[in-house]
């Protein structure tokens, strides 16, 4: 396993050498305007370099786990399309209305191979666990097919929790560092989350995530020689927001759906809130959420002088915080779920007020310097 994961960040990192170096024989750079945070032509192929080998290494291994074939290429073959759209849009600007239809379309094949393999497997595993949810309330003699078991509403929310952690994954991919590094947290406590629940699938698909994010943060870090690209992060996102589903039907029952889903939102809680909050934000102001912008907390951040390094760090540790956290539900601590929540909305109320002070203190310097 160790020399997997030493080999995938090898490869990584040198994957993304060689795409610098094409990126920048070829004029493949991102060039900086109005809404950008870093002032030179920055080469943009990272995610294109690293991803495939993190795709292949774990489809190299597949055969060594237990999961059903149908959940393992509905995510492959998910993961794959939202890494071949998101590289034409890299290069192409494709239509928002194609971008999001791929991006549901591998969010309903995962969810219809959950129900395949929930309806096929002996332990019923996706329908058992729903019945163990306080939201929805259902017997285990109903848990026969996963298509009667879970509400169609609920089907519709979980489509919307992947294509949605896919898309604030890749907005809060706008300074140096930050979407690595968030990449490196939540794969390193996946890898050590899916050995605890005897899901070694998620485990891998963990390591080797953290593992091709690390050797692409050889060059992405502050300040970056190559950014990830939508090829990169909307691929990242994707396997992040599935691995609570993959993890419920590899684990068999174990620990409960829901909360394997307060799992995965507590390791990516800096961005799923500052992503959130800024659509809420932007809808408020009457704003199209859909065009390019820097009004994230971590941009304004940015904006009022605070370094690409200390914003990354400080969203990195917010991370680590939550991957802490994480575990205390993981281990089925007392109140870990209402802790979590308490400690998430303290820290980013704080993170809120951090961003406000700071522009304020930019607002009074500029006055005084008039």
């Amino acid at each position: 396993m160790w020399l997997v994961v030493a080999g995938v960040f090898s490869l990584s990192a040198v994957a993304v050498r060689v795409a610098r170096r094409v990126a920048l024989q070829k004029a493949l750079l991102d060039h900086p305007n109005e809404r950008s945070s870093h002032k030179q032509p920055v080469p943009r192929l990272g995610g294109a370099a690293f991803m495939p080998v993190v795709l292949v290494s774990l489809g190299l291994l597949v055969p060594r786990v237990g999961v059903p074939a149908s959940v393992l290429i509905a995510l492959f073959g998910g993961a794959i399309a939202l890494f071949a759209v998101s590289l034409a849009d890299d290069f192409l600007t494709l239509s928002t209305v194609v971008r999001f239809a791929v991006q549901f379309a591998a969010a309903g094949v995962l969810l219809w191979a959950a129900v395949h393999a929930s309806s096929i497997d002996t332990y019923n595993v996706v329908g058992a666990l729903v019945s163990q949810s306080p939201a929805i309330s259902i017997s285990p003699s109903s848990a026969s097919s996963f298509s009667r078991v879970l509400p169609s509403l609920s089907l519709f929310l979980l489509a919307l929790w992947l294509v949605g952690t896919v898309n604030i994954y890749n907005f809060m991919g706008g300074i140096d560092g930050i979407a690595g590094l968030q990449a490196v947290v939540a794969g390193v406590a996946w890898a050590f989350f899916g050995t605890t629940l005897a899901a070694p699938f998620v485990a891998l698909v963990g390591a080797l995530a953290a593992a091709g994010a690390l050797g692409f943060l050889t060059l992405n870090w502050p300040p970056a020689k190559i950014f990830m690209g939508d090829a990169g992060s909307t691929v990242l996102g994707f396997l992040f927001a599935a691995l609570p589903l993959v993890a419920a039907i590899e684990a068999k029952g174990a620990f409960a759906f829901d909360h394997l889903i307060v799992v995965a939102a507590l390791l990516l809680w800096p961005f799923l809130l500052d992503g959130t909050f800024t659509i809420l934000r932007r809808l408020n102001n009457g704003e199209n959420i859909l065009k390019a912008h820097r009004s994230h907390l971590y941009q304004r951040l940015v904006i009022t002088g605070r370094s690409h390094v200390l914003v990354t760090c400080v969203y990195g540790g917010l991370a680590l915080v939550g991957a802490v956290l994480a575990w205390g539900v993981v281990a089925k601590m007392p109140f870990a779920v209402p802790l979590a929540l308490l400690v998430v909305g303290t820290l980013f109320f704080a993170l809120w007020r951090w961003v406000e002070q700071s522009e304020a203190i930019q607002k009074n310097a500029g006055q005084v310097s008039r």
